[in-house]
């Protein structure tokens, strides 16, 4: 244990963005989501999803640094993972964001923490157990951190969440199995470390989904698909709905019977991703043409997906602030796929919108043609009851 005799007052947060001990060590360009998003229907508004987009809009090129923290410590435990703190005890905001409870670590604690005598880097977010956060979030990081850090240990929480019902591991363990170089990656049990330096690889950018502008970061994927064996037999579905067991992004019962009619029409097949191990997920994706889905975390693997790959999003805003959240655009523009999105909480998953949106999808004319023969309709009733209001006159 580290013996650091002497009172240790509480220290304000630091930034990310203010930390100077930092090098770069990948750029992207700007961002371009527009060259991959289409709108569902001519007169769709998509400030609501790019106005989250990081750097979009500034002169701020998008960099991934790796940030140095001497004798920094990092925290394993749940809720809490890869919490770190610079030397002066001050905590790094950005890595407790997704920090579940009380992410505080009290002085006496830090003064306590178990000396490392070699350099760590750490990959993972308070939230790595979420598939988005995993791997979007912390998998593509690994080839940077071996790239640039090479005398530096790749450490990860050695807690796991308990096996499927079916005894499969962790999806991270699955990850790292295909992964050629997984063992490399070092497990450490729950507690305080103060390594000899602490190094963190992060976008210049408050925001951790940066991650997804900088060249190169998605490139990982291609190297666990290439690991997967083909399967036997005949490929899986080419247009796949992504059904959640517990879905409570769909709530309304007349948009889901018009997509279940819309998803039946265009050949869909529903898929549950629980069902399946990581290599089947790799598999499924990377044979698919089309994909529906709500916003969530399996839609993460459309990262495995080629440039073929056609993309409807079911967005909602989930913070009641007015915007939604691009970070399946900014997937979708890395890997060049077509994407679309429909806005439920802008009450487009109507039925005319919804088909507005398969047809852009689908390269179709159906509800097209449907609203022209409403809008025919429409007009021949209205000139219909002009006669007759003459011919009563």
């Amino acid at each position: 244990m580290g013996d650091r005799s002497g009172p240790v007052s509480p220290a304000p947060p630091v930034c990310v963005t203010d930390l100077t001990d930092r090098r770069s060590i990948a750029v992207g360009p700007a961002p371009d989501p527009e060259r991959v998003l289409r709108p569902s229907f001519d007169s769709q508004d998509p400030t609501a999803l790019l106005k989250q987009v990081p750097h979009r809009g500034t002169t701020l090129p998008p960099k991934l640094d790796v940030i140095t923290l001497p004798r920094g410590t990092v925290w394993f435990g749940p809720g809490v993972d890869g919490i770190a703190h610079t030397a002066e005890g001050r905590p790094v905001a950005e890595t407790a964001m997704f920090a579940r409870g009380d992410a505080t670590v009290p002085a006496e604690r830090l003064r306590q923490a178990i000396d490392i005598e070699e350099d760590w880097v750490t990959v993972v977010d308070c939230g790595w157990d979420n598939h988005y956060h995993l791997l979007t979030l912390a998998l593509p990081k690994l080839p940077f951190a071996r790239r640039h850090l090479p005398e530096a240990a790749v450490v990860i929480p050695a807690r796991r969440a308990a096996p499927a019902a079916d005894g499969r591991p962790a999806m991270l363990d699955q990850c790292l199995a295909l992964d050629p170089d997984g063992a490399r990656v070092r497990p450490v049990a729950d507690g305080l470390y103060r390594p000899r330096n602490l190094h963190l690889i992060w976008p210049n950018h408050r925001q951790a989904a940066a991650l997804h502008l900088i060249d190169g970061a998605l490139a990982y994927f291609d190297t666990l698909a290439r690991s997967v064996p083909p399967a036997p037999g005949r490929g899986g579905p080419r247009r796949i709905f992504i059904e959640r067991v517990r879905d409570t992004r769909l709530l309304d019962p007349h948009a889901v019977r018009s997509l279940d009619r819309l998803l039946a029409r265009h050949g869909f097949e529903k898929v549950r991703l629980e069902a399946l191990d990581m290599a089947g997920q790799i598999r499924l994706f990377a044979g698919a043409t089309h994909v529906v889905a709500a916003h969530g975390a399996g839609l993460s693997n459309i990262v495995f997906g080629s440039p073929r790959l056609r993309v409807l999003e079911l967005n909602l805003d989930l913070d009641g602030g007015g915007t939604l959240r691009p970070w399946f655009l900014l997937l979708a523009a890395g890997r060049g796929q077509h994407y679309q999105y429909l806005n439920a909480s802008a009450c487009e998953l109507a039925d005319l919108t919804l088909g507005l949106a398969f047809d852009r999808l689908m390269g179709t004319r159906r509800q097209a043609a449907r609203l022209r023969l409403l809008r025919l309709r429409g007009r021949l009733e209205r000139t219909m009851s002009r006669w007759t209001g003459r011919a009563g006159a």
